[in-house]
């Protein structure tokens, strides 16, 4: 089994319920590290989108994401639009939503958490 981690600079419980909200995320583990601090996230595990992925505090020197992308393709527009602008809030929209020759809507944004995700409806342009 492989599992993506992401590791955050000692705010994973707030990505934690940020994804919660967004992306309707189902808490699958929390474990904290009683010893560093009583909120430092040790090792949790969320579904998001039917794919387990991990979170974790202790990354103080590194933007959470510079080299991958979580892509997603939705059944509707609506389904894009509305988690594509729930991401970008307090975020940055680094490819705004459009047609492209793979899917009928797609962008791409950096979360609040510096997080990328490229979100895309499943249909294609007739």
């Amino acid at each position: 089994m492989l599992i993506p981690t992401i590791h955050f600079a000692g705010n994973c419980d707030e990505v934690i319920a940020f994804y919660k909200d967004a992306v309707g995320a189902n808490v699958k583990a929390v474990h904290y590290v009683e010893d560093v601090a009583s909120n430092f996230v040790g090792h949790s595990e969320v579904e998001i989108f039917g794919c387990t992925v991990a979170l974790s505090d202790g990354c103080e020197q590194a933007p959470a994401s510079e080299n991958h992308t979580f892509t997603v393709f939705l059944d509707t527009t609506e389904q894009v639009t509305d988690i594509f602008n729930t991401l970008a809030d307090g975020g940055t929209v680094t490819e705004p939503l459009a047609q492209q020759f793979w899917a009928d809507l797609c962008g791409h944004v950096t979360d609040r958490f510096g997080v990328n995700w490229h979100i895309c409806t499943k249909s294609m342009p007739q």
